[in-house]
């Protein structure tokens, strides 16, 4: 799913997207302002996801 996403970021307009990880689906939401935020959920210690807002470029970077 990382591939796709970065495609989505680098190809299309969005509002936020969402990656939860490679073996998760990803969420895209198309709204008026096109943000183009990017949001990756992370585990924290107790294994809830926590939201951190990346740059696209920190994004694309991704292997």
């Amino acid at each position: 799913m990382l591939e796709v996403a970065q495609w989505v970021v680098a190809n299309t307009a969005f509002d936020r997207l969402y990656f939860y990880g490679d073996d998760q689906p990803i969420h895209v939401s198309f709204g008026p302002n096109h943000d183009q935020q990017i949001v990756r959920m992370l585990p924290s210690k107790s294994g809830r996801l926590v939201p951190r807002v990346v740059s696209a470029e920190e994004f694309l970077k991704q292997k």
